[in-house]
């Protein structure tokens, strides 16, 4: 293999489609690593700070394609302080100056300016895809500088982050009139009125426009029209800020929908009224993709005559007050359900072990699932071990902690302990509110092996657990523990310290602790012993320097309230907030 031809290595190269097969590729002699290295076009960096933007660039100079994560994907997000940092100021500056060719930026959880945005849009002749999910530090200002300039593009995607638009939706004239290469617009979380002249004409001239996902305030009316324009649609994403539809609009709604059998996929959200889920019906038959989470107001009865129409469901994201009976509907109708997620809703409603049983019975070629319950058994978690056994992604949150099987009141280890030994696939594992012992991970080391990501909350109950959990999990590279009896004590250097850091710390790709028993002196030896990891503390109170002007710290004894650690191969960063002491 190490003396293949450069060109028999260039093929086999640009045949390899993941970033990870790549990298392992790029390191069996230097002809692989040059050639990797000039024919990268997608990069993908976990973690901004995880390395320079200048030693990206160097390392992949053609590259066309990056993708940006700024901070941690933690369950709780209110434990992260939000000027922790992620800039992606630094990011744009360098590749702008050395990587002009750059076609697509994805970034997610980071905070972009105006700044950044106006330079892409102007630094990168052939930029076609701007991707921004649960970003900040933008205004409409800046996406309407990449909506002026940007005369290729094909994808404009604004998901889960706060920008507030007070033009009266004009920012859309900003779109050249010869603009006809969009194939992708979500506007569905910039607040305030959008102008549905502007809007219509831009779907009207976009022919491959097939994803489109608008904002609360545009109205059933305009919704008719764009349908009317762009029956090539495949996803849609709609919502109301109006809790009824005239059965005017109604009828002419759902005959739009009858002439567009082409969406497969839909996504609601604000308030939904009834009449709007009746005029969607036309396209039922052929959802694969339902999208519900952030739609309120729907009555459990509604939700589930809509389900019964959708049979060819893969892909299913609902709240929780859907209840076990919806669930029930949801097993004998979706045979073909891969992705089931509820999550926790304002009803009373909830689901319980009951639905779980139900999904498992009838949807067994679920691969990811996630379920906020109000209670769990050990049998049921047994049953869907068996049901279910080609599950890569689990996660279980009751939302009382400590919550023990409810028919016998014993700890749910053993339940979930079936999940792993059955699940043979498992990459991801996220647990909160069980009451679990250290049993659980002994369970979770002894057949999760190739489990990369875990979270867990109020679980274990010694060092023990994590030995468990370590000495058997070889492909960890990501956990977060919260509010765990164990953690990181400056007189423990023989225990998890040691077993864990030292031994797999280098593979670790980050951790994130948050009230564990961890110490600010625990948190200095990890930093010591391994250079290449950031040890991050965090702390409620703000600086945890006793005086900022000092230089010196609290005692090793101090309790760390936030610990987050991960790789890097550029040394600590420079933008640290005064909060945020790097070790």
């Amino acid at each position: 293999m190490s003396h293949l031809p450069e060109e028999v290595v260039e093929i086999i190269i640009n045949r390899l489609t993941s970033n990870r097969d790549r990298n392992s590729a790029s390191l069996i002699n230097k002809l692989w690593y040059t050639v990797d290295r000039y024919s990268r076009r997608v990069v993908y960096v976990a973690n901004c700070y995880a390395l320079s933007p200048e030693r990206v660039v160097a390392r992949f100079p053609m590259l066309r394609s990056l993708t940006l994560r700024g901070k941690p994907n933690i369950s709780d997000s209110r434990l992260f302080p939000r000027d922790w940092g992620g800039s992606v100021d630094p990011w744009i500056e360098a590749m702008s100056k050395n990587c002009r060719s750059l076609e697509e930026l994805r970034l997610k959880r980071m905070v972009v300016s105006d700044r950044s945005l106006e330079l892409t849009s102007v630094s990168f002749p052939y930029f076609k895809s701007l991707i921004l999910s649960s970003c900040s530090g933008f205004t409409i200002t800046g996406l309407s500088a990449v909506a002026s300039n940007c005369s290729m593009l094909e994808q404009l995607e604004v998901e889960k982050s706060d920008v507030t638009d007070n033009s009266g939706g004009e920012w859309l004239s900003n779109f050249p009139e010869s603009l006809s290469s969009l194939v992708s617009l979500n506007i569905s979380c910039i607040k305030g009125l959008v102008n549905p002249t502007d809007l219509v004409r831009l779907v009207a001239r976009s022919p491959n426009l097939t994803n489109l996902t608008l904002n609360k305030t545009v109205t059933a009316d305009t919704i008719r029209r764009i349908l009317l324009k762009a029956p090539q649609l495949m996803h849609l994403g709609v919502g109301s800020n109006i809790p009824h539809l005239e059965i005017q609009s109604y009828i002419q709604l759902s005959s739009s929908f009858h002439k567009c059998k082409s969406i497969q996929s839909i996504t609601f959200f604000y308030l939904v009224p009834p009449m709007l889920l009746r005029a969607i019906s036309p396209i039922c038959p052929n959802l694969v993709h339902v999208n519900m989470r952030y739609a309120t107001g729907i009555q459990s009865s509604e939700l589930i005559n809509f389900i019964k129409k959708c049979p060819k469901l893969r892909r299913l994201w609902i709240l929780d007050s859907i209840g076990d009976e919806g669930l029930e509907v949801v097993s004998y109708t979706c045979k073909n359900l891969e992705d089931l997620r509820v999550f926790h809703g304002r009803a009373e409603i909830g689901v319980t072990e009951v639905g779980l049983t139900a999904i498992s019975t009838g949807c067994q070629q679920l691969k990811s699932l996630t379920y906020f319950c109000k209670r769990m058994t050990n049998a049921t978690l047994v049953s869907f071990s068996k049901n279910c056994p080609k599950t890569t992604c689990f996660r279980l949150i009751i939302s009382t902690p400590k919550q023990p099987d409810h028919t016998t009141q014993q700890p749910l280890d053993d339940g979930l302990g079936a999940i792993v030994h059955s699940c043979k696939n498992l990459r991801k594992l996220s647990l909160s509110g069980l009451l679990l012992t250290d049993q659980v991970f002994l369970y979770i080391g002894m057949y999760a092996e190739k489990l990369e990501a875990l979270s867990v909350s109020d679980a274990g109950e010694s060092d023990a657990g994590m030995h468990y959990l370590f000495n058997g999990c070889k492909n960890l590279r990501n956990v977060e523990m919260i509010n765990c009896p164990f953690g990181f004590d400056f007189d423990d250097g023989d225990g998890v310290c040691s077993s864990l850091f030292e031994e797999y710390g280098s593979c670790m790709r980050s951790v994130w602790m948050s009230s564990c028993r961890t110490t600010l002196g625990g948190c200095k030896m990890i930093a010591q012993r391994i250079d290449s990891l950031n040890v991050e503390v965090i702390n409620k109170e703000g600086d945890i320097r006793e005086e900022e002007e000092e230089e010196e710290y609290p005692d090793d004894d101090m309790k760390v309230d936030n610990l987050y650690m991960y790789q890097a191969l550029d040394g600590p960063r420079a933008d640290s907030p005064s909060h945020v002491w790097t070790l």
